[in-house]
Parts: C-alpha cells; sequence; structure tokens
C-alpha cells in the first residue's frame, strides 16, 4: 500500500472506532440486567438473566477493544499542537481501558458461575473477594480512574489544540468519567447517561475524521466553526 492508502486506512479506521465505541457501550448498558454493589445480589441477577448478561458484557468488550484505535486517533490530533496532552492523556486512557479488560474477565466469570449455581456460598465468597479485596481492587477499579482522568486530559487536548469544538471534548470526557463512576457504585442509568454523552463526543469527533481528507488527518487544521467554552478567551 502506498503512504496516502495507509493513511486513509488509518483514518477510516480511527473515525469508525470512534463512533461505534460508544455505540456498543450505549447497547450494551440498554441490554445490561441491574447492577449490584453486593456480589450475591449481582450473582442472583446474573443468574436471572443469563442471556442478557453475557450480551452486555460481550459487546462492552469490544467497546472496550474499539476504544484503543479511538484514543490512538485523538492522539494523532493532538500530537503536533498538544504532545504532553497527547501522549499523557492518551497512555493514561489505555491503561484503564486495559484495567476495564480485566473487569470485563470478571464478569464472563460471573457469567460461568451464574450458569452453574449462582447461590453457591464458595461463587459469591469468591466474586466478593474479587470485587473488594485489595490485590484485585486495584487492576479492576483505580486502574480504571485513572482511564478515566486519561480521557478528561485527552480532551482538554483536543479542545486546546483546535482540533474539536469544546462540547465534543467535554462530552467525551464526561461520559467516560460517568462510566467508570456507574460500575462501582452500581448505577446503571449513569453508565446509560455516560455512554450516551460519549456517543454525542467521540461519535462527533469519528463521524468529523470519517469526513475529512487524507491531507486534513494527517495534518489536523483548525476546527471550522471553531468558539470558545462561556467563559473562556
Amino acid at each position: 500500500m502506498g503512504f496516502s492508502d495507509s493513511q486513509h486506512l488509518r483514518k477510516m479506521t480511527a473515525g469508525a472506532c470512534m463512533l461505534l465505541a460508544p455505540l456498543l457501550f450505549l447497547v450494551a448498558f440498554v441490554v445490561s440486567p441491574e447492577l449490584e454493589t453486593n456480589a450475591g445480589k449481582q450473582l442472583s441477577v446474573a443468574a436471572d438473566h443469563v442471556d442478557r448478561f453475557y450480551l452486555a458484557n460481550l459487546l462492552a468488550m469490544i467497546g472496550l477493544m474499539l476504544v484503543v484505535p479511538a484514543v490512538l486517533g485523538i492522539m494523532h490530533m493532538v500530537r503536533e499542537r498538544r504532545p504532553a496532552y497527547s501522549g499523557l492523556g492518551g497512555a493514561l486512557t489505555l491503561i484503564g481501558v486495559f484495567a476495564s479488560l480485566v473487569g470485563q474477565g470478571v464478569a464472563f466469570v460471573m457469567w460461568e458461575m451464574a450458569r452453574n449455581g449462582a447461590d453457591s456460598a464458595a461463587n459469591t465468597a469468591v466474586i466478593h473477594g474479587v470485587l473488594h479485596d485489595a490485590g484485585t481492587v486495584l487492576p479492576i477499579y483505580i486502574l480504571g480512574f485513572v482511564g478515566a482522568v486519561g480521557a478528561v486530559v485527552l480532551g482538554a487536548g483536543v479542545y486546546l489544540a483546535r482540533v474539536v469544538d469544546w462540547w465534543m471534548a467535554l462530552l467525551f470526557a464526561a461520559g467516560v468519567v460517568c462510566i467508570n463512576v456507574a460500575f462501582p457504585a452500581g448505577l446503571l442509568a449513569l453508565a446509560i447517561v455516560g455512554s450516551a454523552l460519549m456517543l454525542v463526543g467521540l461519535g462527533s469527533m469519528g463521524l468529523m475524521v470519517l469526513r475529512e481528507s487524507d491531507a486534513d488527518w494527517e495534518h489536523t487544521p483548525d476546527y471550522r466553526g471553531m468558539r470558545p467554552a462561556a467563559g473562556m478567551s
């Protein structure tokens, strides 16, 4: 493939993933049964809705995978004007994505348990330990919040670099934060709201990337119609 072809492929991949990742999250959370902070209750919910629980977590896992090229695309857009925001924000966000994938692994273990005796005291004890012991809380939840911090940094970067309008950056960052708060708090409605915000913000960035030329993708120009947020110069 020539240079232009490879640039076009990277552009289309990044733009499509920016759009599809939050869309999959939204569908996953709408399909998902209730979230519970208690291990026994969550196992019971999974047992009562085995298929929905599996489908929701499968969609969320695919969405997380698509976030990786989406984040790399945002880093590419910011790299020339705000390289520090690109590198730091991208790195922290990807750490959070990989931590969230660990959490998805736990969800699939929970699904398997739900299919084979969700009321088992041993199963409940194992899941409780995974969700609350210090050794597992760090990689599942704490590092997930690191990803939320990274999204805020990336959101600030794309705005300060003048490559997107302020509301795209704000909704993207706010959506990621809402999703990361929703799971440890057991608030499914907040996860739905967060994914919807992320879809509007990140999805709009994706549509912009898909529509722009390969030359604009290589050296992202000022966002056309760029205007400051209220109170900002």
